[in-house]
């Protein structure tokens, strides 16, 4: 018996996805907006976010915001403004939107050579290449109206700062001239430059330094100046020598308050160059002589005679020093009777004589002290202390 096998056919229908967004709540809007920074200086790039899921309209769109009068994104300062700027989705389905502009300050003299260094302006629409134009103590805020009547909006303060100015990695040869100071990013899509004045115990008059931006918008500045024993200063070279103390001046005229902006303030940084030779072996000095008035070695002083206590003093480096010889006399009871210096200076190689006076008031036991200083001021020894005792009958 022939079977009829029958099939029977279910057709079950498909499971339908489809990707919808969320119908925004008007009654607690969310759309937070952020700043990159909480305080910007007067001519700084300002990054700026908002969270909006909402405005996402689909998977494969890169969507924007505030480009509409009716939904429009502004950012303000007190007296100036960019309206509907839009703002892009960072990607497809983010629901994040950002854009930046650059604040441009207002008319001012930062280097005080009587020409205003920055070009206030305001325009642009988004999301990149804004200029918004801003006036002292002012603040930045963005508003975004995210729905009819529903006006979201953030806020960040705008001030001067106080320049840091320091000098580091000071060797013999050279040293790095750094200064943070964002008020002098004037332009914060390229490399600003700012002049320092350095100079140094041993020349007073120093160089005109420029410094560089580290970064297009770093707001920190860095040179190199390097150290001369037997040259001029001229360029980035200072002539300064070992031990001598170097000073570097920026001339701040972005000052925040209580200053105003007229107001100027030096700001200084000092540092010391330290030599890897010890100071009391930057000159030699010889056994102390006894001679006559007419220059005559002689063996004692008499009673009211005058003699000279005679050094040699030799340089042993590769630069002229400049120095002060010390003679210091004490009795027996360690009163110091006579104390009499002479300063001089010495070239490479050279050997000098020096000779102070002395006139024996009366017989005794006397300790003569020899110094060889930097200076009476600096008091930086260049010799070990040498003594001698001296037995006047």
């Amino acid at each position: 018996m022939l079977k009829q096998i029958f099939l029977i056919l279910f057709l079950v229908p498909i499971a339908q996805f489809a990707f919808a967004e969320e119908i925004p709540d008007y009654d607690k809007p969310y759309a937070p907006i952020f700043f990159n920074k909480p305080v910007y200086s007067w001519t700084e790039k300002v990054e700026i976010t908002i969270i909006a899921p909402s405005w996402n309209t689909g998977m494969n769109l890169i969507d924007s915001i505030g480009g509409d009068p009716n939904y429009s994104v502004d950012v303000y300062t007190k007296d100036h403004r960019l309206e509907e700027y839009k703002l892009y989705e960072t990607d497809p389905t983010s629901g994040i939107f950002t854009g930046e502009i650059i604040l441009t300050g207002f008319l001012h003299d930062v280097d005080g050579d009587g020409v205003n260094d920055t070009n206030p302006r305001t325009l642009g629409g988004g999301p990149n290449g804004g200029y918004l134009q801003n006036d002292e103590d002012s603040g930045i805020t963005v508003s975004f109206e995210f729905a009819d009547g529903v006006i979201l909006s953030e806020s960040a303060k705008i001030e001067w700062n106080e320049g840091d100015l320091r000098i580091t990695d000071v060797t013999e040869k050279f040293a790095k001239i750094k200064l943070f100071e964002r008020d002098m990013n004037l332009n914060p899509e390229s490399i600003d430059t700012v002049n320092i004045e350095v100079f140094s115990e041993d020349d007073s008059a120093g160089i005109n330094l420029e410094i560089s931006e580290t970064t297009e918008d770093s707001g920190i500045f860095e040179g190199i100046i390097s150290f001369t024993k037997d040259d001029q200063s001229s360029g980035s070279r200072l002539y300064a020598l070992p031990d001598s103390q170097i000073t570097a001046k920026y001339v701040d005229r972005t000052l925040p308050k209580p200053y105003n902006t007229n107001d100027e303030l030096d700001v200084l940084a000092q540092e010391k160059i330290i030599s890897n030779l010890p100071s009391t072996e930057r000159l030699s000095l010889s056994e102390s002589e006894i001679l006559s008035q007419d220059g005559k070695l002689i063996e004692e002083l008499d009673i009211g005679k005058t003699g000279m206590i005679f050094s040699k003093i030799r340089n042993t480096l590769d630069y002229t020093q400049e120095f002060t010889y010390i003679v210091q006399i004490k009795n027996e009871n360690n009163n110091v009777i006579s104390l009499s210096w002479v300063t001089g200076q010495v070239i490479p190689s050279q050997e000098l004589g020096m000779s102070v006076s002395w006139t024996v008031q009366e017989t005794g036991k006397y300790t003569v002290d020899r110094f060889v200083w930097n200076s009476i001021k600096g008091a930086i020894p260049l010799t070990e202390t040498v003594s001698t005792e001296i037995l006047i009958k």
